[in-house]
């Protein structure tokens, strides 16, 4: 003889499997990449914390590496988290950059390129932006990338900009995992 029991205990186990897999989901969000037009990207991504929290991970810069996968060293130069000179060495970018920052505390994180490859040429900024009530951060970045002169006729546009699509994307991604 069945119980009614059963029938709700599958239930009960179906909804809780339904809301692993929407959980597992949330947690693998991935950033919204769009490409600008003149040499510009954009990529967007949610986060589980507050724009400070965010602002402070992004600007501990001699500690990239424990945050950001796509950096293999990194050097801070003089200045502050407002401020500072970094040098870094890019998976991404497969090259090494020297950035200066120029940022506003807990809403902005703006760069430009002092340092790099010749002929590069690049700036960018994360604007922080807080989210149900500032629990959450919205992160919205854009990068400008390009390579010019000599070395622009050896690099194709194309490379150049799956460059920028992928520091993106694996930055911000790696941001949002370090939240979860």
């Amino acid at each position: 003889m069945r119980t009614t029991a059963q029938p709700v205990r599958v239930v009960s186990m179906l909804i809780g499997l339904l809301a692993l897999a929407l959980a597992a989901t949330a947690a693998a969000e991935k950033a919204t990449v769009t490409e600008l037009g003149g040499k510009k990207t954009r990529a967007v991504i949610e986060v589980n914390a507050s724009p400070a929290e965010v602002y402070a991970i992004m600007t501990d810069y001699a500690d990239w590496r424990k945050v950001l996968t796509d950096i293999r060293k990194v050097s801070v130069k003089s200045g502050g988290r407002r401020d500072a000179r970094v040098w870094f060495d890019s998976r991404a970018l497969k090259d090494r950059a020297t950035v200066e920052f120029d940022n506003v505390e807990d809403a902005l994180v703006r760069f430009r390129l002092v340092d790099g490859p010749p002929g590069a040429r690049s700036n960018g900024e994360y604007v922080l932006e807080g989210i149900d009530g500032g629990k959450r951060t919205r992160i919205t970045a854009t990068l400008y990338l390009d390579v010019v002169g000599a070395a622009g006729w050896l690099i194709r546009s194309k490379t150049i900009r799956k460059n920028r699509q992928q520091k993106l994307r694996v930055d911000l991604e790696d941001i949002a995992r370090h939240f979860e």
